[in-house]
C-alpha cells in the first residue's frame, strides 16, 4: 500500500552528494533534525509515540531511535512508519508497524506483528516472520523464532539455527553504553545464552566460552565483561580472566578504561585492573570519542579517561558523544552539545 504524505518544511539546504549527518530534536511533541552546526535542516514535523509523550526520562532512548543511518531515518507518520532522506523527503512510504535504522543497506521492520527487513527502495528483502530482530553487522543479524535467538545472512538463509534463550549486542538506536545491549557480533564473538547461563559463540554458531557465566556484555577492545559468583570481571576471546570478577558492575571499555560500581559508586579501571578514577560518582558511561558521561551529586557531566572533568556536572540527564555533539537534559528538556560543553542546539521540549 503506498500513503500520499505532506511533506515537511526544509530549513537548510542539503548539497546532493553530501554526506549529512543530522541528529533529531523535539520541539513541541514533534521531530525535527539539524546538523553538527546546530542548523535546523528538517523542521520538526513528525510525531512522537502516543505512549511516550511528556517523558522526558524516556526521550533521549526515543530520540535515539529517529536517528540517520546511511543517509535515512525511520519516522512515524500517523500510525505507521518510513523513512526519510536527509532533505526531510518521504522516500520509503510509510507502510510498517515499526522500523529501525538502517545498516549494511538493510533496516528491520514490522508487519502483521513480525519482523523483517527492507533494502534502501523498500523492497521487501527477508519476509516478515520473526518475533523479533536486530541490525545487520558483518553480514549477519540476531532473529527470535519460537522464543529462541538465531542469525540470517542479507539473503534471509538461516546462517545460525535460533536455539539460543539470549544474546549480547548492540540494539539499533545511538544508545552506545554497553549496558544497553541486545544483540551482534562483536570482535568474531557474542554472548549466547542456554537456560540460564551465558557464553559466547562464533559465527558458525560454535561455543568458543561454553555457558557458564551469570551474565554477559559484549566484547571491547579485546576483553568483555561477564558475571560470575555474584561479582564482574572481564575475559579474553578464549575464555581466561583477564580480570578477575570483584566489582559489583561494570561497563565496556574504551580509550582503554572502563567504568566499574564498587560499593555503591563508580569510578573507572584499566584493563590491570587498576582505578584510573577512584569510585565517587552515582552512575557512569563507557567512553566514546574519549570522553564519557558521569552523574555526580544528581547531576552529570562529562570527564576524560583519567577522569577529570572536562565538562562539569550540570545536566539532569545526559547521553554518550557521536560525531562530536552528545544529547544532554536540562530542566525536563534535551538539547545537543560539543565537546566543550558548548550549546549547539538549546533544550528544546
Amino acid at each position: 500500500m503506498s500513503t500520499q504524505v505532506a511533506e515537511p518544511k526544509v530549513a537548510k539546504k542539503v548539497v546532493k552528494g553530501e554526506e549529512e549527518i543530522l541528529f533529531p530534536f523535539i520541539q513541541n511533541d514533534k521531530i525535527g533534525y539539524v546538523d553538527r552546526a546546530g542548523e535546523i535542516v528538517v523542521i520538526p514535523h513528525y510525531a512522537i509515540p502516543e505512549k511516550e509523550k511528556g517523558k522526558a526520562e524516556s526521550r533521549i532512548l526515543l530520540i535515539a531511535t529517529h536517528g540517520f543511518r546511511e543517509g535515512l531515518a525511520p519516522v512515524q507518520i500517523g500510525d505507521s512508519w518510513g523513512f526519510i532522506d536527509v532533505t526531510g523527503k518521504v522516500v520509503i512510504d510509510p507502510d510498517f508497524e515499526e522500523a529501525g535504522v538502517f545498516q549494511e543497506g538493510y533496516a528491520p521492520v514490522q508487519l502483521s506483528g513480525r519482523w523483517g527487513y527492507i533494502d534502501k527502495k523498500g523492497n521487501i528483502i527477508i519476509n516478515p516472520q520473526y518475533e523479533d530482530v536486530d541490525l545487520f553487522s558483518g553480514g549477519f543479524a540476531p532473529i527470535k523464532k519460537d522464543n529462541r535467538w538465531g542469525f540470517v545472512g542479507t539473503d534471509g538463509d538461516v546462517l545460525i539455527e535460533p536455539q539460543f534463550d539470549g544474546i549480547t549486542g548492540n540494539r539499533w538506536n545511538l544508545i552506545q553504553n554497553p549496558r544497553f545491549s541486545k544483540g551482534h557480533f562483536a570482535e568474531g564473538l557474542t554472548g549466547a545464552r542456554i537456560g540460564k547461563k551465558w557464553g559466547y559463540i562464533d559465527r558458525k554458531g560454535r561455543f568458543a566460552v561454553k555457558p557458564q557465566f551469570e551474565d554477559a556484555h559484549s566484547f571491547f577492545e579485546g576483553v568483555a565483561a561477564v558475571k560470575f559468583a555474584g561479582r564482574w570481571g572481564y575475559i579474553d576471546p578464549n575464555g581466561h580472566y583477564a580480570i578477575n570478577p570483584q566489582f559489583d558492575e561494570v561497563g565496556g571499555f574504551g580509550d582503554g578504561a572502563a567504568p566499574a560500581r564498587s560499593n555503591s559508586e563508580w569510578g573507572y579501571i584499566d584493563k590491570r585492573a587498576q582505578w584510573l578514577a577512584n569510585p565517587q560518582f552515582q552512575d557512569a558511561h563507557s567512553f566514546f570519542e574519549s570522553l564519557a558521561a558521569v552523574k555526580f551529586n544528581n547531576e552529570w557531566g562529562y570527564v576524560d579517561p583519567a577522569g577529570k572533568y572536562v565538562i562539569d556536572p550540570e545536566y539532569d540527564d545526559a547521553g554518550d558523544f557521536e560525531n562530536g555533539v552528545a544529547p544532554v537534559l536540562s530542566d525536563k528538556k534535551w538539547g545537543y552539545i560539543d565537546k566543550e560543553g558548548m550549546y549547539v542546539l538549546n533544550p528544546t521540549s
